[in-house]
This record gives structure tokens, C-alpha cells and sequence, in this order.
């Protein structure tokens, strides 16, 4: 799994917990099951994609959909050894580098961010009542200064800068992603309905806690991470959850709700991608005339298949096929590999991308390392290449034709 396709489950992942929150849960007086719903939507959307349970990836609803994670990673292989068209390359070279820099730019300017919550504690100006981290920053002088602190107790206590700081870095890690911003307007939103929940309970009186609210009007330093008593822009909301009739009982169950989601998620992720028969007859089905051939050198004059020719695998009539199908392919595969004691030791795992040439009569040639993993994990990906019993081959007009495959093998230490 690359980078890329890192990325891009992470924010579908982002995309659909904060989906089912705003549908089900937004609404709701339950601020601390809200708090911790967006803290482990985040945490289970940049881990889920490195979960595999091999329970998810057997299940009958699993098998229909998808096509072998490992065929579909030759594939790509095969097509990623084409030669490349300058200006994709330069497409994505230009979107890394926007992507990088989105990254350093942001990451600078939270470094900058949070030393300027930080300075700004460092002396009390008037009017001012903020915390970051587990400090803040009160006017004694400002009215009903103690239930002021009590808001502000709330944030350190239950370390709400921590969840603002986790969703900086979630953002810039994908600052791409516009739902980042929901995201923490969200869980900024739920600190202070928490704050004011506890500290209109100290007062005792929630008109007059109300009343406190409109009537202040803090000078407060100008970061996004401090946590403010007097927040303009949340005024309102504040007001009206704070009054808001709390959730019946029976609303918790809609929590109960994200395990099936978290589910579909675990078996999207796990899933291995089966050969489907289906599809397979459906291939066979496809027409593919002679003239195609001959137009793409595959036959010469007469409408013969080339005698030396090493066709690509995409293009052929047939392709060549390990005895049984790439499921027992993989198979041989898994009893035959020998981990590395080297890389064992140090911990090596990953993939190492290998193309070869299966002959007319089904034996494997030409086997070379394209991508290499090292720690004597190449040396034995080819060994058992070498030692691979022979394949059915790919055929041209009914005729056997030598084609060159591309093949991942993967190294993993889990169980």
C-alpha cells in the first residue's frame, strides 16, 4: 500500500464518520460520547487501512465484489513498467510537490501557532480569559471571575487543547480534505458545550451563566488553540444547547449504530479481492480480431503470432495463468517462502516487484527484480520463481506466445 492510497482510504474514511455524526449524533446533549465519536472517528480513519482480519476478508459479502488484491496489484505493476507519458509524470510530480508543500506550510504555521499560545500566557492583560494546555490566563478583575475559572478548569482537566492539537496535525496531513475543517469546528464546539455545561451547574443558574455570556466581551489573543471563555462565533450555539432539553435515554442507542458502519469499513478494508468466475467468462467474451493483433505487431503478415516476440500481458488474447489460478499461485507461494533471517532481524517487511517471462511451454525466464526490499528478501523471491512448476501460456490465436508478467510478492512478519 502506497502513500497515495494511504491517503485517499484515510479521507473516505473521514468522510463517512463525519457523515454518519452529522446525521445521527450532531443534535444530541451527549457531548462527551460526541467528543470521543470524533476523536476515534480520526484515530480509526488512519488506522484502519493497516487492519487485515482475515474473518472480514472470508465473509460471503466480501467475495462477490472484488477480484484479488494481489492479481490487481500485478496489474498495476505491469502497467507502472510501460513506458511513462512525460506530461502524466510531470501531472503528478507537480500535485506531490503541491501536496508537500500544503504540508510544510501548514506545519510551520502551527509550530508558529502554538508558540504564540504559549508566549501568550506568559503575562495577564486585561480582559483576557483563555487556557491552552494545562494553563490559562484570567483578569482577577473581570466579573464573576470564579465561575470563569470554572470554565476554564474544564478544558485543562479534560485536556480538550490535546484534541484541538490532534486535529491540526489530522489536517495537515490531509489539509486537501475541506471535512477536516468540520471536524474541528465540531470538537471545538462540544469543549465548550462541556465547559458551559459545568460551569452553569457551579453557577447554579443557567439565565444568569446565559446573561455572563452576552454580557462579556473578552480581549483575547488571536490562536485558533487557546481555548476561549468568549467566543463570538459559538455564542449562539452555546446559548441554545445550553438550554437545549438533554437527550432521552434511547438516543444512546444510536451509538450503537457505528459498530455495523465500523464493520463495513473493517470489511472494505480487508477484504481480499477473489477471482469471480463471472467476470472471468465475461473476459472471455470480448472479442478480439485478428486485425487488432496485427495492427499492435502481435502477428506478422500472414496473421501468424511472432515466433520471438514477447507480447505484453494486457494485450494478448490469453493470458498465462499459474495451474489452478493466481489463488494457488499465492498459495504455492505462502509454502514455499522462506523468510530471511536477516530480515527478520531487522524487521523487514513489504514488497518486492519482480517481472519474468512465461515461455511457450509454461516455464518462467528472464526472472529480474524491478523493485527491491533487500535483507535477502529478493534472492528469495526470485527462488521460488525459478522453482515455480510451469504456468499455462498465454495464447494468440489459440497459439502459445511468450509474455512478460509482472508480480508482486509480499514479506509480511504478522501472523
Amino acid at each position: 500500500m502506497n502513500w497515495a492510497h494511504y491517503i485517499l482510504q484515510v479521507n473516505i474514511y473521514l468522510v463517512v464518520f463525519y457523515g454518519f455524526y452529522k446525521l445521527l449524533l450532531d443534535k444530541e446533549t451527549y457531548f462527551m460520547l460526541n467528543r470521543i465519536y470524533l476523536l476515534s472517528a480520526g484515530l480509526l480513519s488512519i488506522s484502519i487501512p493497516f487492519l487485515r482480519f482475515e474473518w472480514f476478508a472470508s465473509q460471503t459479502v466480501s467475495q462477490p465484489i472484488y477480484m484479488g488484491a494481489y492479481q490487481l496489484n500485478s496489474y498495476i505493476s505491469e502497467f507502472n513498467q510501460a513506458t511513462p507519458d512525460s506530461y502524466a509524470v510531470w501531472i503528478g510530480s507537480v500535485l506531490v510537490l503541491v501536496y508537500v508543500a500544503g504540508v510544510i506550510l501548514l506545519t510551520s504555521r502551527l509550530i508558529v501557532r502554538v508558540i504564540k499560545a504559549s508566549s501568550s500566557l506568559k503575562t495577564t492583560k486585561k480582559g483576557t480569559a483563555f487556557s491552552f494546555l494545562n494553563r490559562k490566563s484570567i483578569d482577577p478583575d473581570l466579573p464573576n471571575v470564579d465561575i470563569i475559572h470554572q470554565h476554564e478548569n474544564v478544558h485543562m482537566k479534560q485536556w480538550h487543547t490535546a484534541d484541538v492539537l490532534f486535529f491540526e496535525v489530522l489536517t495537515i496531513l490531509n489539509w486537501f480534505n475541506p471535512i477536516l475543517y468540520f471536524y474541528k469546528r465540531s470538537i471545538r464546539n462540544l469543549h465548550e458545550y462541556l465547559a458551559d455545561e459545568q460551569a452553569a451547574n457551579f453557577q447554579g443558574d443557567k439565565e444568569e451563566y446565559a446573561m455572563l455570556l452576552l454580557s462579556s466581551s473578552f480581549q483575547v489573543p488571536r490562536t485558533s488553540l487557546n481555548n476561549h471563555f468568549f467566543t463570538q462565533s459559538q455564542l449562539k450555539k452555546r446559548i441554545t444547547m445550553l438550554y437545549k432539553e438533554k437527550s432521552k435515554k434511547r438516543a444512546v442507542l444510536k451509538y450503537g449504530l457505528f459498530l455495523p458502519l465500523f464493520a463495513l469499513t473493517l470489511t472494505l478494508s480487508s477484504a481480499t479481492l477473489r477471482t469471480n468466475d463471472k467476470v472471468a467468462k465475461l473476459t472471455e467474451g470480448i472479442p478480439l480480431n485478428t486485425s487488432f493483433f496485427m495492427s499492435n505487431g502481435i502477428l506478422d503478415q500472414n496473421g501468424q503470432p511472432r515466433q520471438d516476440k514477447v507480447y505484453d500481458f494486457v494485450s494478448i488474447e490469453k493470458q498465462p495463468e499459474f495451474k489452478g489460478g493466481m489463488k494457488k499461485f499465492y498459495e504455492y507461494l505462502h509454502s514455499s517462502l522462506k523468510y530471511p533471517e536477516g530480515a527478520v532481524k531487522n524487521n523487514i517487511q513489504g514488497k518486492v516487484f519482480l517481472s519474468f517471462i512465461v515461455e511457450k511451454d509454461g516455464k518462467l525466464s528472464n526472472i529480474h527484480v524491478d523493485r527491491k526490499l533487500g535483507y535477502g528478501t529478493d534472492e528469495e523471491a526470485v527462488r521460488v520463481l525459478e522453482e515455480s512448476p510451469n504456468w499455462d501460456p498465454g495464447l494468440v490465436e489459440g497459439k502459445p506466445v511468450r509474455v512478460k508478467y509482472n508480480i508482486p510478492i509480499s514479506f509480511s512478519l504478522s501472523k
